[in-house]
């Protein structure tokens, strides 16, 4: 009995560290999402295991949406694994990402106007 409390006692303790860094409850409906391209704005050359950061062209990111940079593979040379601008603003905020973190599978050159990967950007609704 002992051994069932305690192990309680640690779910618990966990699912209130993970409640203390939640930053709130959203909610997809039924809703149309749009898929952009995320397109390299210079040429930059890469290294086989190394990640880079690539400045692209900018992509609008309307307030209250969310972003997921898809996982298949769109460039040869390796994978866009996110995006981002200088600085961070809350989902509340449009935004306009104009770089791309790169990781490379292979040593060559990224050309500007090359397609490094696809952003699914999602309406979300904040309910909390």
């Amino acid at each position: 009995m002992v051994r069932i409390i305690t192990r309680l006692e640690a779910v618990r303790k966990e699912t209130e560290e993970y409640e203390a860094h939640a930053l709130g409850n959203f909610k997809i409906g039924p809703t149309i999402g749009k898929m952009k391209a995320i397109i390299a704005d210079e040429d930059i050359d890469v290294k086989a295991n190394e990640a880079k950061s690539v400045k692209i062209k900018k992509i609008k990111i309307p307030e209250n949406h969310v972003t997921f940079v898809s996982a298949y593979a769109a460039n040869k040379l390796g994978h866009a694994i996110a995006v981002g601008e200088e600085v961070h603003l809350p989902i509340s905020m449009a935004k306009n990402v104009d770089y791309a973190s790169f990781l490379a599978n292979l040593d060559g050159s990224i050309n500007k106007d090359d397609l490094l990967g696809v952003l699914i950007i999602l309406p979300i609704e904040m309910i909390k």
